[in-house]
């Protein structure tokens, strides 16, 4: 445990999601070609993972701010690219129906760990826990029931790292923002949006890697952890 700040009382604990208290490495992987495979079937295009990775960024490119609910992104892009192909309004709802309900399906294929469990749950007792998230993964579907809010980037407020979502789970809670320690894997989205929110952010490091080795990182955390259990020892 590395701390570069000093620590404040806390009050609330909030976490993301892939990759703190899970890997999702393998999970968004699965996910994205069981998809790209049902698109095929249902629409008889032979679309290759690399065209659909040059749409996703054609839609990113020109609708940035929308992109930002990852859910959202997903169906404009199939949207754009079956249309592009021609395919007619009802086929293009079908087939995105179909795809989409593939895709969660296996974007919920997940195995917590039953550390991140352990910890959440002795947590839980001194401590409201909520999930701030900017992917599409819902936390009870995975086992996770401890959170007593969860808010997910681009349908509740602006992706992390902007600071929507930290602000409104403060005035969820009626807490100061500094009252908040946030902990996640991400130095941008994560310890960048909860220390620019005046939160306190606990950069989870799994990577092996000082941090001195992410350059594209501006903002240091309050303090970094190699293991979620580290996160016990700073319980009053």
């Amino acid at each position: 445990m590395k701390f570069y700040r000093t620590l404040r009382p806390f009050k609330l604990i909030s976490f993301d999601l892939d990759d703190t208290l899970y890997d999702n490495s393998d999970v968004i992987r699965l996910a994205e070609e069981n998809f790209i495979e049902k698109v095929k079937l249902e629409s008889q295009l032979a679309i290759s993972a690399e065209e659909w990775r040059v749409w996703k960024n054609r839609i990113e490119k020109h609708h940035p701010v929308l992109c930002e609910d990852v859910v959202a992104w997903r169906i404009e892009t199939l949207h754009q690219l079956l249309a592009h192909y021609q395919k007619s309004a009802g086929e293009i709802e079908r087939v995105c129906q179909q795809a989409m309900a593939l895709f969660v399906e296996w974007r919920h294929k997940i195995d917590v760990p039953t550390q991140s469990q352990q910890v959440l749950n002795l947590l839980k007792k001194k401590y409201p826990l909520v999930a701030i998230t900017n992917g599409n993964v819902a936390p009870q579907r995975i086992g996770l029931s401890q959170f007593d809010l969860v808010l997910r980037g681009g349908e509740q407020g602006r992706a992390k790292p902007h600071q929507d979502l930290f602000h409104q789970t403060a005035q969820q809670f009626g807490l100061q923002p500094h009252e908040i320690l946030h902990v996640g894997d991400n130095l941008i989205t994560d310890v960048q949006g909860a220390i620019q929110a005046d939160c306190q952010a606990v950069w989870i490091n799994l990577s092996g890697k000082a941090l001195r080795d992410f350059p594209e990182a501006t903002l240091m955390p309050t303090l970094e952890i190699t293991d979620l259990q580290q996160l016990l020892m700073l319980v009053r």
